[in-house]
């Protein structure tokens, strides 16, 4: 069974297949949206509806260099300070 691995923008490996990312939404287009980072940006792939300027985590699976959603859950509302303390602690757990 894989899991999702927590990424950012700029640390997604090449072996990648299946992760997450945590950010927002920049930009909204037809089949696709950008989400930013604050490591940097990423086009990913899907037809979920997501609106600019909101906090999502995104579900990925990477196919060659292309990303794909596999499903988004919205982040709006979190406490970000506290949501960073609790990622630093769980990256050194891995």
């Amino acid at each position: 069974m894989e899991f999702y691995k927590p990424r950012k923008a700029e640390t997604i490996e090449k072996e990648d297949t299946k992760f997450f990312l945590l950010g927002k939404v920049q930009e909204v287009g037809e089949g696709f949206f950008i989400l930013a980072d604050e490591t940097g940006k990423v086009k990913i792939n899907g037809n979920f509806k997501v609106e600019k300027g909101s906090l999502v985590r995104v579900f990925c699976s990477k196919f060659d260099e292309e990303i794909v959603a596999d499903f988004v859950q919205n982040m709006d509302g979190l406490d970000w300070e506290l949501w960073k303390k609790a990622e630093s602690l769980y990256l050194r757990l891995l």
